[in-house]
């Protein structure tokens, strides 16, 4: 798939891919900045409407698995689901729990087509340390999500897949489960 060319980095659509990115991006700084006093529960409370409205965690849930997401009962599908959605709002609460001057910068967006878009940001810290955030969204019945996130040139769901199927293949959807609910209540615990 070519790329389409740089369009305006406007954000005044409240479904345009930029506007998604900045909310949550927002929402991210507004939580570190309040970290101490939000705690572990209150970041999870705070991030959770957002990463819901923002990522399609159905579809991230369904490709971290591949080819075994077929193989699933409907049952396994939506738990999958669910547990995925906690773990990466778990995730989030934990790692964005502190502020030291943390800035984004949207710097650019990329259309593929008319359902795909991606939107770079860099993070900046005090002391020039910078972050390359890609956000890949794809458009779902005219609403803009964020599929993949890639750090740095490390892309999230690219581990996830590595990770989810290896244990599947391994160790059955049960142990996958069982994996996701240990992470999430190491978040959960402060380790």
């Amino acid at each position: 798939m070519s790329a389409g060319p740089s369009v305006s980095l406007a954000a005044d659509d409240s479904n345009d891919p930029v506007h998604v990115v900045q909310s949550f991006e927002e929402t991210l700084v507004s939580v570190m900045k309040n970290a101490e006093q939000l705690g572990y529960p209150g970041r999870y409370e705070q991030l959770s409407a957002s990463a819901r409205a923002s990522h399609d965690f159905q579809t991230i849930a369904r490709v971290s698995v591949g080819k075994f997401w077929k193989q699933l009962e409907n049952d396994q599908q939506n738990r999958l689901v669910d547990t995925f959605t906690e773990l990466s709002v778990a995730t989030y609460a934990d790692r964005f729990a502190r502020y030291s001057g943390e800035r984004f910068k949207i710097v650019s967006q990329r259309r593929f087509g008319k359902d795909r878009a991606l939107v770079r940001s860099v993070m900046s810290k005090p002391g020039g340390k910078k972050r390359n955030f890609d956000f890949m969204l794809k458009r779902f019945d005219g609403v803009w999500k964020i599929v993949n996130i890639t750090v740095n040139g490390v892309s999230d769901l690219a581990v996830k897949r590595i990770e989810f199927q290896s244990v599947i293949e391994e160790s059955g959807f049960d142990a996958l489960m069982v994996r996701l609910r240990e992470k999430i209540a190491r978040y959960e615990a402060g380790s």
